[in-house]
């Protein structure tokens, strides 16, 4: 049987290319999803087509004006269930040792712009980032690790970054 859906409302955007009116039925369907393999039941925001069949999961398109917005929820109700770090969490983490996203990356072993993506909450960490972002909330642990990559920093890098950790 096909999950039964719920019209929230009907909205009307200017289409930007054309700066012509679309009208759409928004509407919510319960769901589950697969977030790293594990099921999640979600209630997702759907815009379809006014005059469109709305029983028709083709029709379904993604909020126009927030394209990843059920993404986002599916990433905020995984984290709350499973008890993973928020992207702000981890950003505090970070600034608390007032190291720069470079930086904290380094030690940390990933590249730049996973880091980014992470804080920004474009993507899920892994299990094995997140024990990562959990062990550096222990001073001792990070010092650790900043000790451990030692040999793939400059000695300029590294005396910045143990300047602004405070390890000695």
């Amino acid at each position: 049987m096909k999950p039964k859906h719920h019209v929230i409302k009907t909205i009307e955007i200017v289409r930007a290319l054309t700066g012509q009116p679309a009208r759409f039925t928004v509407i919510s369907l319960d769901e589950v999803v697969q977030v790293r393999r594990r099921e999640i039941a979600m209630t997702h925001t759907y815009w379809v087509p006014l005059g469109d069949d709305l029983d028709n999961d083709e029709n379904y398109l993604e909020p126009i004006n927030d394209p990843d917005f059920n993404l986002q929820a599916d990433f905020r109700e995984y984290r709350r269930l499973f008890g993973v770090l928020t992207p702000q969490a981890i950003r505090e983490i970070r600034e608390g040792y007032q190291l720069s996203l470079r930086q904290f990356a380094l030690i940390l072993g990933m590249s730049y712009s996973t880091l980014s993506e992470i804080e920004n909450g474009l993507v899920l960490q892994t299990d094995e980032q997140e024990r990562l972002f959990r062990l550096s909330q222990n001073e001792r642990a990070f010092a650790d690790l900043v000790q451990a990559k030692r040999a793939i920093m400059s000695a300029t890098q590294y005396q910045k970054i143990v300047h602004k950790v405070a390890l000695t």
